[in-house]
């Protein structure tokens, strides 16, 4: 135990700043904690690392975080709302999001303008256009087929020019993007509407397959895995149920979330929680930061690239 010390306003690093959280309380200790873990977890060499992104993180501009940390080797699988990759391989294809005043805004207004909003966040319906048509070229170039959710998401990344897309960079550092809910996007509808005149399968059931047997397979080898979870719900969940069978608890985990425990959802569901279920054990390393991931992403990518590279 140490002392409480008090945060000193200087001109520092991002990782300096996280270290001097490290002595202060409440989620900027927590926030300082989890970086920790995760650096740990990235360095772990026989660690299988887990990614999970639910809300809408793309729009808000996230991608580059997330991009860094595939690039890096700190990531290997993704497991993601369909929103996110809905809302990536739009950007591939000139979707804009622009910054509005929420509380400003006429809503009923934006829809006669063609114009969708995410908080404060709004979108012309042009570029989803956009995204729509050339969707459809995509999926008729990758043809019939009985597909994985990780191996639809990775031939669509093959065809994205955009280098900046978080699934075009998946692609290229051969991580899986798993999307548990894919038919609860736009990207799921586009692929319903080719499938109603093309035999193209989503069996989700591959997905889980890939998934146990992974663990399975770190069990006999005596390796582990790890979590960073950014928001909760099917990402988080659909990762950390991923271990029962396999009876293999999870080494690493942080969630960033704004959820909390006592309604009883998943997303507020602490983690000392998920040892009764054997998602982790006495042993794992856990850690909640309570705030909003789009704040704490940029923190923790930043202090990492400082540690581990010294830039």
């Amino acid at each position: 135990m140490s002392d409480v010390k008090d945060f000193v306003p200087k001109n520092q690093t991002v990782n300096e700043l996280v270290k001097q959280l490290k002595l202060t309380a409440y989620n900027a200790r927590k926030l300082a904690e989890a970086v920790d873990i995760i650096e740990e977890m990235v360095e772990d060499e026989n660690c299988v690392k887990f990614l999970g992104l639910s809300g809408a993180l793309v729009p808000a501009g996230m991608r580059f975080c997330i991009n860094e940390m595939m690039k890096n080797k700190w990531v290997d699988i993704i497991v993601s709302t369909g929103a996110n990759i809905t809302h990536d391989i739009a950007c591939s294809f000139g979707e804009k999001y622009i910054q509005c005043e929420p509380e400003k805004v006429d809503d009923l207004e934006l829809r006669k303008k063609k114009t969708s909003r995410i908080y404060d966040i709004i979108s012309p319906d042009k570029t989803s256009i956009r995204f729509e048509s050339e969707v459809q070229k995509i999926l008729k170039e990758i043809g019939e087929g009985n597909f994985s959710t990780y191996e639809l998401i990775g031939d669509i990344g093959k065809r994205l020019e955009d280098k900046n897309s978080l699934v075009r960079v998946a692609c290229d550092n051969n991580v899986k993007i798993i999307v548990p809910a894919f038919f609860d996007s736009i990207l799921g509808l586009q692929v319903w509407m080719y499938s109603q005149d093309h035999k193209m399968i989503i069996d989700e059931r591959k997905d889980l397959d890939f998934l146990i047997n992974l663990h399975y397979n770190l069990k006999e080898q005596g390796k582990s895995s790890g979590v960073l979870i950014l928001g909760g719900g099917v990402p988080k969940n659909y990762i950390l149920q991923s271990v029962i069978i396999p009876e293999k608890p999870h080494k690493y985990v942080v969630q960033v979330t704004t959820d909390v425990p006592h309604y009883g959802g998943l997303s507020g569901a602490t983690l000392e929680e998920a040892q009764s279920w054997g998602k982790v054990d006495e042993k794992s390393k856990l850690c909640v930061v309570y705030c909003d991931a789009t704040i704490v992403l940029p923190i923790i990518v930043s202090s990492l690239k400082e540690r581990i590279y010294k830039v």
